[in-house]
């Protein structure tokens, strides 16, 4: 299995030098299985540099799954270049049960007077459907995580090689109930612990009180949620969008010295499990 980050920065984009050793664009992330599976999890802005990296010969099946609807995570998708490639097969879902549907949500984006293409116009087949639990050989599972206006985490398992990655993007763990934390452990525990875990940690336990209930986590606590998971590797993810390099580079090493194999994530970065 290999993840590559196409963005890890969360709630909006930013194209400052100042910002560029970590990444500016929001979130989405590639997990490629051995048999050649290919599922893009979010579509933020960093859905392009992913959608662009297979140049002239694309994947002929894409999985794209949707944690929620907030924009960050979703604004790419009329820029994702597969859209406009024939031949390509795009199956697109979300395990969210509350609100409008996935299909309606990327159709309104795509109208007019906000993009030029509709829909209806491009050139890959896309379908929307319910979270599958199997895509080629990969494992697909869901939990719903604490954030406003809901979210989900998802869990891919590769059985073959025993490989395993958790993507929780927008949770706020210290306002999840007892509950909810144990639901989400429980996840990353079974049915072995995760090899690799992507959590939210867009503040630090000093910024976060300005901003409890935003639906965002800290760093702090994504060390804490990685050693209860018992998780392989931990990468902190959805930088908030003020965090320029210099900063991100002093939290980096804090975070190594409290998780020893983690980092934060960086646009581009990629991962073999």
């Amino acid at each position: 299995m290999k993840i590559t980050l196409g963005g890890v920065r969360g709630t909006s984009s930013m194209a400052r030098s100042e910002f560029m050793r970590y990444g500016g664009e929001t979130t989405s992330v590639l997990v490629q299985g051995r048999a050649g599976e290919t599922v893009i999890l979010d579509a933020g802005t960093g859905i392009r540099a992913l959608g662009e990296s297979w140049g002239a010969e694309p994947p002929r099946e894409v999985l794209l799954l949707l944690t929620h609807y907030h924009l960050d995570h979703i604004v790419g998708w009329p820029s994702f270049s597969l859209l406009y490639r024939k031949g390509v097969a795009i199956r697109v879902a979300s395990s969210l049960t509350d609100g409008p549907a996935v299909e309606s949500i990327l159709s309104q984006l795509m109208k007019q007077p906000f993009w030029p293409v509709q829909m209806d116009s491009v050139q890959a087949a896309v379908t929307f459907e319910k979270t599958p639990a199997t895509f080629g050989r990969l494992r697909i599972s869901s939990c719903p995580v604490h954030h406003p206006g809901g979210c989900v985490a998802y869990r891919l398992d590769e059985p073959a090689t025993g490989a395993s990655v958790v993507f929780a993007t927008d949770i706020e763990w210290s306002v999840s109930s007892p509950e909810e934390q144990e639901r989400f452990l429980a996840f990353c525990r079974q049915p072995a612990p995760c090899r690799l875990l992507l959590f939210d940690g867009h503040y630090s336990r000093a910024t976060y009180p300005a901003f409890k209930g935003w639906g965002h986590s800290t760093w702090e606590e994504a060390v804490e949620v990685a050693r209860k998971a018992g998780a392989g590797q931990l990468l902190v993810i959805h930088h908030a969008p003020d965090s320029r390099d210099e900063y991100l580079e002093r939290l980096d090493r804090r975070l190594l010295a409290a998780y020893p194999g983690s980092s934060l994530a960086r646009d581009g970065m990629e991962v073999e499990l």
